[in-house]
């Protein structure tokens, strides 16, 4: 809501002021009247903070000398006030000489009121400020003036040195102009103020340095940020762009009136990408203006951009804490890895089908500096050879028939600054294993279809379950580009090589498909538990974990026994005779313990996700205990 402060030199004017007002108020105007008779009575407590205010003659000038950011509109005197005043001159004291006293906008409409009255002479006096009106006033009344028309200040001194006065009341036609001229002004002002606020918030919250210059090279303008970037002393304004920042090179935009556009330049001992365009006015150069930004910035936003462009799939979901196992055999596995993760070098994952080397791959990837990048992931086996070519380099608008408006970038360009996972990298084509060669060796990339290199800088992560030295030496796989990936090498350990941690895993596979299907917990009986170590697992973990969600499926009893177990593994069941066989007695080692202690044993297990440790812990025995009397059942 606006506010406007009008200012009457009189108790009657406010009436009239209000009057006006309200036949046209609107719902964001407020009127705030102050009663000021004379310049004098400007100070004490009045409130003069508005959007505009409204006074009249040597008042309004005196307001703005004491309120300079306030815009005050001026209540003109027109010829009609002129006219009523003189005619009741004439009624009232039967003067023939009169002197009309005041401000410019006060005397303006005056003149014209002289040339329309024959009967009576006006002489007009300005008045520029309160120590001229004394003395114009004693003038006029040696030349003879019989009465004054003015202001509250010059009839009040009129009157102090014996002369006739009139006030010039002002009329409503003036009042209704001065009203509108406010809004006007106070709008326009509140629209300026809009821009200003606008134009500060975009300088002082700008991630890019901005600098300006006058035609002279003096810098008019800088924003915060490039008073940090380019560590600039406290004050900078009137100070020569060219002494204090010749890198910018704002002294040959101004010479030569030609705008220069992504200039890569060190500026404060570091590379920040420069525009500079000139300022002009009937295309002579009157200024210049500089923005600039660190390289390294636009790279980050660069990435950020890609991976809002391409959110699915290119996010890395799993950490070290994620891989499930307490053996020794996977323990060294991710120490191995947790160490590659430290630096930036290529590294080739081997193990057989199943193993987990994409979720070592994603681990390695969130540990290392790149974790914040992009995690792009492709199965080579899964692609022909052309789909996989313009997959990973990506293609230009009308590379081939069917392809995208505009083009599409590879997953190279998508995994910039991030990781590229290339699983099963033994099956890539030897005419792609060229393409890929020269992508590491040259950290760039052309688009088919296109000439424009384009640079990457994308750590590249391969997986094979085959044995890619003897594919080297067969001819099969090209020895620069086996060096190449085969930087660090991380072999991951199969499942039957590391059977202490298949039961843990079975537990923790089956509590989540449990709960996934919503069904009751089943434990593993100790037969249960002998045959999923006793089997070879060919598949891996992969597997393993096809199997528990079968076993949460396909299992009706209160426990999973070894008869479940061999039949989602396709094996003969046990023969009868067999099942029959009384238990052998051992004759070491502890006390069997009765069913209730068992269940107790059990469901601690369950709940530590048949972590042996953790759950020997929590029953207060060792490990080797644990595993015997569980073989007790």
């Amino acid at each position: 809501m606006a506010k406007i402060v009008f200012v009457v030199p009189y108790p009657e004017m406010q009436s009239i002021v209000e009057t006006t007002f309200r036949e046209e108020p609107g719902e964001d105007w407020q009127l705030h009247i102050e009663l000021v008779i004379g310049v004098r009575d400007i100070g004490g407590q009045r409130d003069f903070a508005a959007d505009v205010v409204v006074a009249r003659g040597v008042t309004a000038v005196a307001l703005r000398q004491m309120f300079p950011d306030t815009p005050v509109v001026d209540l003109p005197v027109s010829g009609y006030d002129i006219l009523r005043a003189v005619k009741e001159c004439q009624r009232r004291f039967a003067a023939r000489r009169i002197g009309i006293v005041g401000a410019r906008d006060m005397i303006y409409g005056a003149e014209g009121v002289c040339e329309i009255l024959e009967d009576v002479e006006l002489v007009v006096a300005e008045v520029k400020d309160e120590g001229d009106a004394e003395p114009i006033i004693r003038q006029l009344r040696d030349q003879g003036v019989e009465v004054i028309i003015g202001g509250v200040m010059s009839t009040d001194i009129a009157k102090s040195l014996g002369i006739n006065s009139l006030f010039i009341q002002t009329g409503k036609e003036a009042i209704y102009q001065a009203l509108r001229e406010a809004k006007r002004v106070a709008v326009v002002r509140r629209q300026e103020q809009e821009r200003g606020e606008q134009f500060r918030a975009i300088l002082e919250y700008s991630a890019q340095g901005v600098i300006a210059v006058d035609d002279t090279g003096t810098i008019s303008l800088a924003n915060k940020a490039a008073m940090e970037l380019a560590d600039l002393p406290g004050e900078v304004l009137g100070l020569s762009a060219e002494q204090l920042l010749p890198e910018l090179g704002l002294h040959r935009v101004l010479a030569s009136g030609r705008a220069e556009l992504g200039e890569i330049e060190t500026v404060n001992g570091q590379q920040i990408a420069v525009n500079r365009v000139p300022i002009t006015i009937r295309e002579k150069p009157v200024g210049a203006v500089a923005t600039f930004q660190p390289v390294v910035d636009i790279q980050e936003l660069e990435g950020k951009i890609r991976r809002q462009l391409h959110k699915h799939g290119l996010v890395a979901r799993f950490a070290f804490r994620d891989i499930l196992g307490s053996s020794p055999a996977i323990r060294r596995a991710i120490e191995v890895a947790r160490e590659f993760s430290r630096v930036d070098s290529n590294v080739l994952i081997v193990g057989e089908t199943g193993v987990g080397k994409e979720l070592f791959a994603q681990s390695i990837h969130n540990a290392s500096r790149r974790g914040k990048g992009p995690f792009v992931a492709v199965n080579c086996a899964a692609l022909s050879e052309n789909l996989l070519e313009s997959e990973l380099f990506g293609y230009a608008e009308g590379a081939f028939t069917g392809a995208l408006k505009g083009g599409k970038m590879g997953l190279f360009e998508l995994a910039h600054g991030g990781t590229l996972f290339l699983d099963e990298i033994s099956e890539i084509s030897p005419k792609l294993q060229g393409r890929l060669l020269r992508v590491l060796q040259e950290r760039e990339i052309m688009r088919l279809g296109d000439n424009k290199v384009i640079p990457v800088d994308a750590r590249i992560i391969a997986a094979t379950n085959r044995d890619l030295q003897k594919f080297m030496e067969s001819g099969q796989f090209r020895q620069d580009l086996y060096y190449r990936v085969d930087v660090l090498r991380l072999t991951l350990p199969s499942l039957h090589e590391r059977r202490e941690d298949i039961v843990p895993l079975m537990g923790h596979f089956l509590q989540l498909y449990y709960s996934r299907h919503r069904r009751n917990l089943r434990l593993l009986s100790a037969d249960a538990r002998r045959l999923l170590e006793q089997y070879s697992w060919p598949g891996n973990i992969r597997e393993l974990r096809n199997i528990a969600e079968r076993l949460v499926v396909l299992t009706t009893g209160t426990e999973i026994g070894g008869e479940d177990v061999r039949r989602v593994l396709g094996q003969p069941a046990e023969p009868a005779a067999r099942r029959a066989e009384p238990p052998i007695t051992r004759p070491e080692g502890p006390e069997p313990v009765d069913d209730a202690n068992q269940q107790t044993i059990l469901k601690v297990l369950a709940e530590e996700n048949y972590h042996y440790g953790r759950a020997a812990v929590r029953l207060g025995m060792s490990r080797v205990t644990l595993w015997r009397r569980l073989q007790k059942k």
